[in-house]
């Protein structure tokens, strides 16, 4: 089907190449989407552009499409989530514009998503890591959202392979041999691979099966030998890993009364776990086992809390990973029951002000569902409220085998939904204002096998700060930087960007469609996030958040529909933040169809506004001081940016699709020199951000590739009162 009037084309799109019928000629218009290519092509054709000096560039898939006629944008609706549509008003056609950064699931490892403006969000490459080097392993790591490489060691026997080091591991498919183990006697085999077999300083494993213990007595401190070990009685609790020994302890209980043993091992490399056994080597004979974690410190370690054993010989198996030798902490204790305190419905007395100390070394239990995502099981305490008040909760580590997790829950307790709040740390905190009465529980547990001190403090009511809640969120004004605390706050929103995380609110009112960006900066040593949520503060009402760890952080929203909103601040520590609100009437993305030097530079309206463009086919022009990754400088693109009074500028190149470079340059021959401190680089997902106070007069903003990159780029600029 055909619309009833023809259509011309604008010259502009003309000249970009754009495959609706240019010239003179008149053109019926299908419903049919036709496609604009961001390098100046057309859709369809030979897959490559020639580039400035005629080498064929690479085509990227298509930024820009046009749909159906229309005479207002309420028409422009393709079903896309990615996707910006607007009606061009010199072509009465839909335009669809795509945005990646909407595509964006936050997951480093995975690639960058972009967004098809045929098709919706796509994943992008997974991040490759390879450097080509046999002698390195390399993996992306999503906590540090970054390539890590380790040397060659397949067995994981902490040694290097002996073909890329010299002298170290000659048999890197056994963890059994390596440079760093210890000769095993009448094996046949160069253990420690120094070219010889059972030489003479060799050693027999010790304390590898039931008939050789290693016997302990008495409360003390023992190293306890690996080296040439072997599994020999099954695999306990299922410790990650490979399995790779277990040794034998026998721990001797005095005549006279029953004791507690409290045993702690720990080792420097590999996992480990204990394992308590009824009868040494007969089968399936373990009553408790107690998996290893991993600590701060890069040990590894795990405890067995054994209560009440009669006297006589009781016997444990250690189970590791590795051939180091571990240490073991012996402390024999009075008797006492197993905590009853396990389930919700045995949730011991929490009495205000009396502080509980809590053993966390527990086996066989289940966790609770929590927001503090944590597998190791609970205990359980209760307490009652005869009317509000405000409630305090610590627990605090008394060790360095784990960090507390403290979970508050409402009538139900074990139901999903139930949590109120929860935190974990060295020192985890929970403050509620003005709980209402009732009967509340609180479930306990930590990251490894650590030791707390649980105490609970109640207090008359008080009011929460405004920011506390979305109901009460005052109004915060645009275009003004605002100092942020979060003394008083809680972990209490349900639209979230992050679990875990000390929220504060504030309201947004937009009276027409806006584009809006939020920017946030956290204290040094803190992480956080800012979001733009939906007014109702529910959990699917959020529109969208900062990418995780960055600081500045920042979230840009197009065309957001009049209406109010909340703008969400979320901080790990609880640290001072500042927070900042740009808001400016919605405004269509805006093409820069060449802008190569100075003779075509793009003038930037005084409104500011959202431009895309492409410097594929751009020449090389100029030099930064911040792209010091290569000497081969890509191409580039100048805008201008003219100011007749001080101005607060804030430039934001989210969404390109290659690794950026912005620039911003001041003088009286264009392109000037770079202004101190306006030059950003911007890699992966984390694209060239500047947030600058400049002086009224004329300036150029280079727009450029890190390292040589090139390709489409957005630039968002917001201008506002200093």
């Amino acid at each position: 089907m055909r619309p009833p009037w023809p259509v011309r084309l604008a010259p502009g799109l003309c000249a970009l190449g754009v495959s609706l019928g240019c010239g003179d000629a008149l053109v019926a218009s299908p419903f049919v989407t036709r496609q604009a290519e961001p390098d100046g092509g057309t859709a369809g054709g030979s897959g490559a552009d020639a580039g400035p000096s005629g080498v064929g560039l690479p085509r990227a898939a298509p930024t820009v499409v046009y749909g159906a006629p229309c005479v207002e944008d309420a028409q422009c609706d393709d079903g896309l989530e990615c996707t910006l549509g607007a009606c061009d008003p010199e072509l009465s056609l839909c335009r669809f514009t795509g945005d990646d950064a909407r595509c964006d699931d936050g997951v480093f490892c995975n690639g960058l998503e972009r967004c098809d403006v045929r098709l919706g969000c796509r994943p992008g490459p997974s991040m490759t890591c390879s450097d080509s080097t046999p002698c390195t392993i390399d993996t992306c790591d999503e906590a540090t959202r970054s390539c890590v490489r380790r040397p060659r060691d397949m067995d994981g026997d902490g040694d290097v392979d002996a073909n890329c080091q010299a002298n170290h591991d000659c048999n890197d498919l056994d963890p059994a041999v390596s440079s760093l183990a210890t000769e095993i006697c009448s094996n046949l085999s160069d253990d420690d691979c120094d070219g010889e077999v059972d030489e003479a300083d060799c050693q027999a494993p010790r304390f590898d099966v039931c008939s050789d213990p290693l016997v302990l007595s008495a409360s003390g401190s023992f190293l306890l030998p690996s080296a040439g070990a072997r599994l020999d009685y099954g695999l306990g609790c299922a410790m990650p890993g490979p399995t790779l020994r277990d040794l034998v302890l026998q721990l001797t209980v005095p005549p006279g009364p029953a004791l507690d043993i409290d045993l702690v091992a720990r080792s420097g490399l590999g996992a480990i776990e204990l394992a308590s056994v009824a009868s040494c080597g007969a089968a399936s004979a373990e009553s408790d086992c107690a998996r290893g974690s991993f600590l701060s410190s890069g040990e590894s370690a795990a405890r067995l809390r054994l209560h009440a054993l009669a006297p006589g010989a009781h016997s444990v198996y250690v189970r590791t990973t590795s051939s180091a030798p571990i240490q073991l902490e012996l402390e024999q204790l009075p008797a006492t029951a197993v905590p009853p305190n396990q389930s919700c419905a045995a949730a011991l007395p929490l009495v205000p002000d009396v502080p509980v100390t809590a053993l966390l070394a527990l086996t066989g239990a289940d966790a609770v569902e929590s927001s503090c995502s944590t597998d190791w099981p609970d205990l359980f305490y209760t307490f009652s409220l005869a009317g509000a008040a405000d409630v305090r909760l610590s627990a605090q580590t008394q060790d360095e085998l784990g960090e507390p997790r403290l979970s508050l829950r409402a009538a139900g307790c074990a139901e999903p939904g139930t949590e109120l709040s929860c935190d974990q740390g060295s020192v985890a905190l929970l403050h509620h204002h003005s709980l209402e009465a009732g009967t509340y529980t609180v479930a306990l547990s930590g990251s490894g096998p650590t030791e707390a001190r649980l105490l609970l403090r109640v207090a008359p009511p008080t009011l929460a700060p405004d920011t506390d809640r979305c109901s009460s969120a005052p109004a915060l004004v645009a275009a003004r930087t605002l100092d942020v605390s979060f003394v008083d706050h809680l972990d209490d929103i349900a639209a979230s960007c992050s679990v875990g995380f000390t929220d504060a609110a504030w309201s947004l009112e937009l009276s027409e469609p806006s584009d809006v960006l939020l920017l946030a900066r956290f204290s040094t040593g803190d992480v956080g996030f800012v979001g733009l949520v939906n007014e109702a503060c529910g959990e699917n009402d959020v529109r969208g958040c900062s990418r995780a760890g960055a600081n500045p952080a920042r979230v840009s929203e197009q065309a957001v529909p009049a209406g109010r909103y909340r703008v969400l601040l979320e901080s790990a520590l609880a640290l001072p933040a500042t927070l900042t609100a740009a808001v400016r009437p919605a405004r269509a993305r805006t093409l820069v169809p060449t802008a190569d030097a100075c003779v075509e530079a793009f003038t930037i309206g005084p409104e500011g506004g959202f431009f895309q463009g492409n410097t594929s086919n751009a020449e090389n022009d100029f030099s930064a001081s911040c792209d010091f990754a290569t000497p081969n400088a890509a191409p580039d693109q100048l805008l201008r940016l003219a100011l007749d009074r001080p101005r607060r500028v804030l430039l934001d190149m989210r969404g390109s699709n290659f690794d950026t470079l912005l620039n911003v340059r001041q003088g009286e021959v264009c392109p000037g020199e770079e202004r101190p401190g306006a030059c950003s680089v911007g890699v992966a997902d984390d694209q060239s951000f500047l947030d600058l106070r400049l002086p009224a007069g004329e300036y150029y903003l280079q727009i450029d590739g890190y390292a040589g990159a090139l390709g489409a780029w957005f630039l968002d600029v917001f201008l506002m009162d200093p």
